[in-house]
């Protein structure tokens, strides 16, 4: 029984490990999301006539993923054909992006995204930011803060169609669980 359990704890840690070491290099657990996100820069060109409502848009539609009408801020935010990264997730399809999204906000407890600063460069659209959230994972109470910085590019009606986040997603989520957190706290003061 110990042993089962000391190998379920090797693989749930292992997993965890594996995950946080791509998350870190700054891809999802597969390794095309450095090729995803150059031919998303090559296909989605961008818009430069709207990208002041579109950023309004964004800081409105991320303020708090806990809103009853995230749903229909998201959908109304993001262009039907898009690539969205976050480090976590890859999606290239608006319905399938508010689904992930709103699950998301359906497990928060309290959520907040502040946007620090707006920088623009033609059709990019780099956004600094802060984000806090509150929920409860594997019966801990976790409260996060954590700094990122989004990549956007938007089409003639200020909708996204390019996203990609940069952020330390294993240090903001994965380093509060269970047994995966202590390893993910543990090789990050190691690093």
């Amino acid at each position: 029984m110990i042993v089962k359990t000391f190998k379920s704890i090797l693989v749930v840690a292992a997993a965890g490990l594996i995950a946080v070491g791509c998350l870190a290099r700054g891809g999802t657990v597969d390794n095309f999301q450095e090729d995803a996100y150059e031919q998303a820069l090559e296909r989605f060109s961008g818009q430069t006539s709207a990208i002041d409502e579109g950023v309004a848009s964004f800081s409105a539609g991320y303020g708090d993923l806990t809103q009853d009408e995230l749903a229909a801020r998201i959908r109304e935010l993001y262009a039907p054909d898009l690539y969205f990264n976050d480090t976590i997730h890859t999606f290239n399809d608006r319905d399938a992006l508010v689904d992930y999204l709103v699950r998301t906000g359906e497990s928060l407890d309290e959520s907040r995204v502040e946007v620090r600063q707006v920088i623009r460069d033609g059709a990019d659209v780099f956004l600094r930011w802060s984000m806090e959230f509150r929920t409860r994972a594997a019966g801990k109470d976790i409260h996060s803060q954590s700094i990122g910085m989004t990549h956007l590019r938007f089409d003639e009606q200020g909708r996204v169609v390019l996203h990609q986040d940069f952020w330390d997603s294993g240090h903001a989520l994965y380093a509060h669980l269970p047994i995966v957190g202590f390893f993910v706290r543990r090789a990050h003061n190691r690093l």
